[in-house]
């Protein structure tokens, strides 16, 4: 069902003709800014029925458009599209033309899980904090309220076991089901591996980053990432689409969001950016083991700078631990992990540490400064909305899958080497 409304802002007298195709979701809020003051508008549709704020609708509207306003398509579910109004090329039949109907069906079914997804959110949230906090009472009662991951036991192994059950609910429309599959599968021969060719340097490397904390604190990070991607169901999930359809002119085509704006989402991507930071210094031990039997040993060839000395970050798995994003890659060698490089842009990471952007909310466009300019803002970089939530959901991926990695891990620990976690 198409809803066709003309809105005026109160700000400047703006007007813009809005078709709005219904989703599937109960609650439906919409916002998005007027082209000439950059004022917002928002309102809902659905269960909870919200007051429309920063415009009036236009009672005399009679139901076509004729070209005279501005022109938008919005829905929650796909990107949103700003231009010429064509009766009938509704955003639901544009989606289906581009992708087709069997990947529209996916999609689809990817969406309704993330319906699912939102009511539980409260409970998605507090079994992280519970597990973190080893409150086993009140974890083994919110357990019990998602589905799958009731807990057998307070084993260790069992408690694992329903934890990652957990994750799996929560990132299940946001992944790639055979990508996570296989990860999950290699990831424990991996350790096994391991164990049976570099017994010794494995255990050592297992103990140093449990007697310092890293792993724990490494994994704790991660899982909070987890109920946060769910509370953030609006806006990724038109980024969703891009799984489907040709990404190449993702910044360049008039595709945008509507159910939120980059200062709301901004912070999720910085926090990814951390963790998966952290998550490299494990890859990067584990690789060592993997290729020299021993997590300390980096690749001889990059230890030596230009002026053929030997880098103090690479003396050992700790000193490397303190280089930043940007660095870290480039000094892991042949990854047995393929990173998907799609996902990783520092300098936008380093453009939103430390607040040094502009946003522009009617074309949802960033400007991004990230180099260090003394009190200057000369050298940006642009991005779009829709391309910062995609590069958002990619790299979500990637820390998930390093924590499919993780996991096995801690299974090591508790399975094979009998350790506390």
């Amino acid at each position: 069902m198409n809803i066709c409304k003309c809105f005026q802002w109160n700000t400047c007298g703006t007007k813009i003709d809005c078709r709005i195709g219904m989703s599937n979701r109960d609650i439906q809020p919409f916002q998005f800014a007027c082209p000439k003051c950059e004022e917002r508008i928002s309102f809902v549709f659905g269960q909870s029925d919200g007051e429309l704020l920063g415009a009036t609708e236009l009672e005399d509207f009679e139901g076509l458009f004729n070209g005279t306003n501005p022109f938008v398509d919005l829905h929650l579910d796909f990107p949103v599209y700003f231009g010429d109004y064509v009766m009938g090329m509704t955003t639901f039949l544009r989606v289906t033309r581009e992708i087709g109907h069997q990947s529209y069906q996916h999609l689809n079914l990817r969406l309704n899980m993330l319906n699912a997804l939102y009511p539980m959110q409260n409970d998605l949230r507090s079994v992280i904090t519970q597990y973190k906090r080893r409150d086993m009472d009140n974890f083994e009662k919110t357990c019990a309220r998602i589905p799958g991951a009731s807990l057998k036991s307070r084993k260790k192994e069992d408690v694992l076991a329903a934890l990652y059950t957990a994750t799996s609910v929560m990132s299940s429309p946001f992944t790639i089901h055979e990508h996570n599959s296989e990860i999950s599968s290699k990831a424990s021969e991996l350790f096994m591996w391991l164990h049976q060719h570099h017994n010794e340097k494995a255990i050592a490397f297992v103990d140093e980053i449990l007697g310092n904390g890293f792993l724990k604190n490494l994994h704790n990070d991660c899982l909070s990432l987890y109920p946060k991607l769910v509370a953030m169901d609006l806006p990724f999930r038109s980024a969703f689409f891009y799984d489907y359809a040709n990404t190449e002119n993702l910044g360049k085509i008039p595709a945008r969001i509507s159910t939120a704006d980059f200062d709301f989402c901004s912070n999720y991507y910085k926090d990814l950016a951390e963790v998966f930071s952290r998550q490299l210094t494990f890859l990067a031990g584990l690789n060592n083991l993997i290729k020299r039997g021993c997590s300390d040993l980096f690749e001889s060839s990059l230890k030596l700078t230009k002026a053929q000395k030997i880098r103090p970050e690479l003396e050992s798995l700790h000193s490397f631990s303190n280089v930043d994003l940007g660095s870290k890659l480039a000094l892991i060698d042949d990854c047995f992990y393929r990173i998907d490089m799609d996902a990783i842009d520092n300098k936008l990471r380093n453009g939103i540490a430390h607040y040094k952007y502009e946003y522009k909310e009617s074309t949802q466009i960033v400007k991004y400064y990230p180099s260090k300019e003394g009190m200057s803002r000369d050298k940006y970089y642009e991005i779009s909305f829709m391309e910062f939530i995609r590069k958002s959901l990619l790299l979500f991926r990637e820390v998930h899958g390093i924590n499919h990695i993780m996991k096995a891990a801690l299974f090591y620990c508790v399975l094979i080497l009998k350790k506390e976690i």
